[in-house]
């Protein structure tokens, strides 16, 4: 028996559609028609608002979205002004529209808290007043935190317009919307709040007040912490933990936290904090500011720990970072910064592994090695396990593989705890390793390659056998002991196909060729997904409908076909399975050709545009061999679905479909007709676009652009196939575009001209879509109706259709805006309206001259032979196209960086080739250039660049990657090269490409953790760039170590002597070393990198490849080392080549005891010098010709 679903479930009572959301019995073409019915009881008085808000609730498309409305203003109580502008606080009498879903239908809320935001003079331009309230609408559909928009309203005495808002949205300081509206926090007046707070936290030492000043302002979240001067005298109970540098102690004043409930800031009284002291830090500020920014660093990325702020001994004058409670490692004393203390949970598995020996000094060593190789709280720990330790022992399969219970279990981290515990009482695999009582390379090799798979817990003997076994994660089948083909979902391919042969005999169609043909397919079965093929015996199909005119008819298949339950680790039959019959006509005389028939289906769940075969029958009157399918034949007329079987669209029934419709309409135009009905007939997707004859009175036109084009609301809107209805449906109120061609009403050769070069086909991008046709009725020009691709400015496609955003448009806004602005210095000018004018995209920066007062809280954070570098808060910040809005907006605040070159009041053509050598785009790896300044003191010249948070690699790979992987440091390589290859393909070469001049910003998403966040890599230090034809300088300047041989010949610098940079690049990132620090870079070092010495490799640390490639950057010889695109392609190899992959393995095993150690004491020499300087004094001597001279003179004059 079966039963229907009945309608009223499903089906709106009203019109007898299915509702638009089920769940909540919601009908969204009955709300429109309501809606619709509705406008006649309603009007501001203003045409151009009625249209608006008609256009913004016929918009709705879900139950739970607000129904846009004309609020008279008598319809609010209690007015009350909230700030000195233009808000107020009001009492909306009726309130709201909300769905009742329970009632099914809209109910108002009534006597609602609101906010009103006046709009002065916005009576005398509607238009303003409505791109305001869009604006509005668009900010609350990009951020969820932000408030809902009611509706509009008027006051009657002023009549300016209102825009009516949820309650609570602006603060009542600065009348801006709150940064976080449920807790009614602002940034912007927190920040002004603890600006006028400076004076009183000062504490006399202005290096420390500025970095406490920029702390507070980097505030983001009313959940960040207010970084503070804590003076000595606010601690209680001060408790040595570590002598001499931790201490416990309360912090009498505690910590300020925002009260989420009072919405305010409030101290937590009486805190327990951590205080790290810092010995003669008062001598040394800088290096404690540096060790402290590395907390600050790792503890934004790991959320842990907290720093409340800075303090200062008295007694001792040593400075004190003050912690939250708990950062301190209870066991050692330390602090640690990665939610664990990496050395004591090694003492700790010590502990638990101690009293131990396996009563062999080779596997005792070889389980001792393993131990102490953990990186992470979940990387397994290998152990000795005593085979007492093992119950329930049970042999599986015919090999050496038994499944066992482990008393102890496994050590396993708990991360609540904050220490190892065993998982007792675990189900593990044993496998047996017969004649292993003699301990050889084989044997420890072998177990090696198991550990990879990171399965293996670690190594018992039998004590009767003496063979040595390998304990393992229960991945092993318990049939035949192999691991299983799926490990997820515990199948084993092997035991399948055993049973698919073991049942052999338990079947039979009658004819050996097709039970031969079956069983080739049964055994062709890879995963669990895939259909075991069967012979089905008539009698289990009900219900069978011929389909069509052909040999095709749907049936139910009673049991219906075998599916893996992997919850319990078997095959069940889904019963009652619709199918689809195609009866293979005379088949029982020709086997051979219905076997080749049956061989285009598939069995591969995942191969979804070609049908499934789940078996096959015979029909036991005609002897016609049946082939038994999924649903993959159209239910009207039998064919089978073409390239869209997922969607089950049928392209003849659409066609039909099509043609039937033909005399339903006409555009009084034989020649478009016949054209129409051409284009309907083309398409071949589900996707594919149905042109249209459209007739004009289904648009609202809402902006005419010029005199050919015009943005319309189409009402009914286009067709498109809804796949879940399998049908084809309309979008009502569809924005589109209207090309009108002035004067064709006479010429329709023009038109269908013009409409050729449009796309209906849904997959292609890139090309303006063609949905149909009509006629101006008054004009009787006839219209081309497109998609939403056109500016509508200028009528031309957008250059980036999916921001909608028109390059030419925005060159002439440049052009405009030329008069606006002025360096007062016509090359400066010149440069930049330049570098304005190339602009490719809307995500690339517009450099701008930008004036020096625009520029806060200036502190000097590097300086180098040909400049200084500040750090700065630009206050306007760049300009942003912000996608939702089609519109530029400023990023306040932003941080930059100040290139202030030596003495540069008169511009250079150096200068200026500098600025032109920075990046506007932001995916190039090239430093990003926002503009160029001018101190109005010095009168020099200023380079305004992206400010990178992390700094050069040189201290981003000593603070934040020494622990990286190999493969995030081909990573950061793969960054780095790509920057270079940009250079490159412009035809100029960097001059002085070393780690200093290779910068980081690193972006992470607080709510994710991450050991190794996100970097952004950026080539920085243009100022030597010169073009790659013209790179001849008397001069050599430059870091030694990174320069190539011949340019300290004194031969010109090419694109191959920033390879030979690249490579010593290479080699600091290998090892964490700078090349030849031990040495003192002067006349013989230039000699000996002449001569071909390098620096020195470690080969059991760095992958071979990768040395090859390294020592081809470094070869003396220029025209054999590789190009940029080479190296990039070479070092993707690491990804994809399986050689090169296992040499990634094999040295990630590799561990040097004193590896970071020697990182962070690595001896470098009184002479060694890492930034760029004149070379000339120590090159003088070298000849410049001869390459293989013995270049004594240098050793001579040393």
């Amino acid at each position: 028996m079966s039963y229907d679903i009945q309608d009223d479930d499903i089906k709106c009572k009203i019109c007898g559609e299915i509702y638009t959301d089920l769940y909540y019995k919601w009908c969204k073409p009955c709300q429109i028609i309501n809606i619709i019915r509705n406008f006649a009881n309603w009007t501001s008085g203003n045409e151009k608002i009625d249209k608006f808000i008609q256009e913004m609730q016929l918009k709705v498309e879900e139950y739970n979205k607000i129904i846009f409305e004309w609020i008279p203003y008598n319809q609010f109580n209690y007015i009350k002004k909230i700030s000195k502008g233009q808000f107020t606080t009001a009492i909306w009498k009726d309130g709201s529209l909300e769905y009742n879903h329970k009632e099914r239908k809209y109910k108002r809320n009534p006597n609602e808290e609101v906010t009103l935001k006046y709009l002065n003079n916005s009576q005398n331009i509607i238009n303003d007043f409505l791109n305001e309230v869009e604006t509005q609408i668009i900010k609350r559909l990009k951020y969820t935190n932000i408030s809902k928009i009611y509706g509009i309203s008027q006051n009657p005495d002023t009549k300016n317009y209102i825009i009516v808002f949820q309650d609570g949205c602006y603060c009542d300081n600065c009348n801006e919307i709150y940064t976080n509206i449920s807790f009614k926090w602002c940034k912007l007046c927190q920040i002004n709040d603890i600006k006028q707070n400076f004076s009183s936290q000062t504490i006399g030492n202005k290096i420390i007040d500025d970095f406490i000043q920029e702390m507070q302002l980097a505030i983001e979240s009313q959940d960040d912490v207010v970084f503070e001067w804590i003076p000595y005298n606010k601690f209680n109970n001060v408790k040595e933990i570590r002598k001499d540098t931790i201490y416990s102690a309360i912090w009498k004043d505690g910590s300020l936290k925002y009260n989420n409930i009072k919405r305010k800031y409030e101290r937590s009284h009486d805190e327990k904090v951590t205080l790290k002291c810092f010995n003669n830090s008062q001598n040394i500020i800088n290096s404690f500011l540096k060790e402290l920014k590395v907390y600050i660093v790792e503890g934004n990325l790991l959320h842990f720990p907290i720093i409340y702020g800075i303090s200062q001994n008295p007694n001792t004058e040593n400075y004190i970072i003050v912690f939250q409670d708990g950062c301190c490692c209870n066991n050692c004393g330390e602090i640690y910064t990665k939610m664990r203390c990496k050395s004591c949970e090694k003492s700790n598995i010590k502990q638990h592994l101690a009293n131990w020996t396996s009563g062999n000094e080779k596997i005792d060593e070889f389980i001792q090695e393993m131990q102490l190789d953990i990186e992470r709280n979940d990387d397994r720990i290998i152990e000795w396990i005593p085979y007492n330790k093992f119950n329930n022992i049970k042999r599986i399969g015919k090999g050496n593989f038994a499944t066992v219970i482990w008393n102890d279990g496994p050590l396993k981290y708990n991360y609540s705890e904050s220490k190892y515990k065993r998982e007792s009482n675990k189900k593990v695999i044993l496998k047996c390793l017969n004649y292993s009582q003699n301990i050889t390379s084989e044997f420890l090799n072998e177990v090696k390659e198991i550990n990879k798979t990171n399965t293996m817990y670690g190594i018992s003997q039998n004590p009767d056998t003496e063979d040595y076994i390998i304990v393992l994660d229960n991945n092993n089948c318990e049939e035949c002991g192999e691991i299983y083909t799926d490990i997820s979902f515990q199948w084993c391919k092997q035991c399948q196909i055993n049973d698919i042969k073991n049942n052999f005999t338990n079947w039979s169609s009658g004819n050996k060729k097709i039970d031969g043909f079956i069983q080739e397919m049964q055994l062709k079965v890879e995963r669990h997904f895939d259909i075991i093929v069967e012979w089905i015996p008539y009698r289990q199909f009900n219900n069978i409908k011929k389909i069509g005119k052909g040999e095709i008819s749907i049936a139910i298949w009673k049991n219906g076909p075998l599916e893996y339950d992997y919850r319990e680790r078997i095959y069940e039959r889904k019963s009652n399975k619709e199918v689809t019959l195609k009866y293979l006509n005379e088949s029982q005389n020709v086997i051979s050709d219905s076997s080749n028939k049956v061989k285009v289906y598939s069995i591969k769940e995942n191969e979804y545009d070609i049908p499934k075969m789940y078996g096959i029958s015979q029909n036991p009157d005609t002897k016609d061999y049946i082939v038994v399918l999924d649903n993959s034949y159209c239910k009207e007329c039998g064919d089978q679905y073409i390239g869209s079987i997922y969607y089950k669209w049928c392209k003849p029934c659409q066609i039909n479909n099509l043609k039937n419709n033909f005399t339903n309409w006409s555009s009084g135009n034989e020649r478009i007709d016949e054209f129409i009905r051409k284009m309907q007939l083309t398409i071949e997707k589900y996707d594919d676009k149905i042109v249209e004859w459209i007739p004009y009175n289904q648009f609202n036109i809402s902006k005419i652009c010029n005199s050919s084009f015009a943005t319309a609301i189409w009402k009914d809107g286009l067709l498109k196939y809804n796949y879940k209805k399998k049908k084809l449906e309309r979008i009502p109120n569809k924005e589109v575009t209207l090309k009108c061609l002035n004067n064709s009403q006479n010429n329709t050769n023009k038109l269908l001209n013009k409409v050729k070069i449009y796309s209906i086909k849904g997959n292609k991008y890139d090309t303006p879509k063609l949905y149909g046709i009509s006629q101006n009725p008054d004009t009787k020009d006839y219209i081309i109706v497109l998609d939403n691709r056109y500016c509508k400015e200028c009528g031309e496609i957008y250059t980036k259709i999916s921001f909608q955003w028109c390059k030419q448009c925005q060159i002439n806004d440049f052009k405009k805006n030329f008069t606006n602005w002025s360096s007062e210095n016509e090359k400066i000018d010149g440069l930049i309206q330049e570098m304005q004018l190339k602009i490719k995209s809307c995500s690339e920066i517009i450099v701008e001259w930008i004036p020096y007062n625009q520029f806060s809280n200036i502190k000097e954070i590097g300086k180098g032979g040909f400049a200084t570098v500040y750090l700065a808060i630009w206050k306007d910040g760049p300009l942003e196209y912000i996608k939702n809005k089609k519109e530029w907006e400023r990023s306040p605040n932003k941080k930059v960086a100040l290139k202030c070159p030596c003495n540069l009041q008169n511009i250079t053509d150096g200068f200026l080739k500098e600025i032109e050598a920075y990046s506007i785009d932001k995916l190039d790896g090239i430093l990003r250039i926002h503009g160029i300044s001018q101190n109005p003191d010095t009168k020099d010249y200023i380079i305004v660049l992206e400010y990178a948070n992390c700094g050069n690699l040189n201290y981003f790979y000593s603070n934040i990657i020494r622990n990286y992987r190999w493969y995030e440091k081909l990573s950061l390589l793969r960054d780095i090269i790509k920057g270079l290859k940009k250079i490159h393909e412009n035809g100029i070469v960097h001059h002085d490409f070393h780690t200093g001049n290779i910068l980081i910003s690193l972006t992470h998403n607080k709510e994710y953790f991450s050991e190794h966040p996100i970097s952004n890599v950026y080539i920085s230090d243009m100022g030597l760039c010169r073009e790659a034809d013209n790179a001849i300088e008397t001069k050599i300047y430059g870091v030694m170590p990174y320069m190539a041989p011949e340019v300290l010949r004194g031969k010109p610098y090419t694109q191959a002597a920033d390879i030979y940079s690249f490579g010593m690049i290479m080699y600091f990132v290998a090892t964490g070393q700078q090349p030849f620090a031990d040495c003192a870079h002067d006349n013989v070092l230039a000699f000996n990198i002449c001569k071909g010495i390098r620096p020195e490799i470690n080969k059991l640390e760095i992958p071979e490849s990768y040395i090859n490639l390294m020592e081809r950057c470094w070869s003396p010889n220029p025209d054999n080392r590789p190009n940029a695109i080479e190296i990039k392609d070479f070092i993707q190899l690491f990804y994809n080549d399986e050689e090169v992959k296992k040499q990634v393995k094999e040295v990630e095993k590799y561990k040097e005891p004193d590896f970071l150690s020697d990182i962070n004491n690595q001896t470098i020499h009184p002479q060694a010098y890492y930034a760029s300087r004149l070379l000339n004094p120590f090159t003088k001597d070298l000849s410049k010709d001869d390459t293989d001279t013995e270049c004594l003179d240098c050793v001579i004059t040393n």
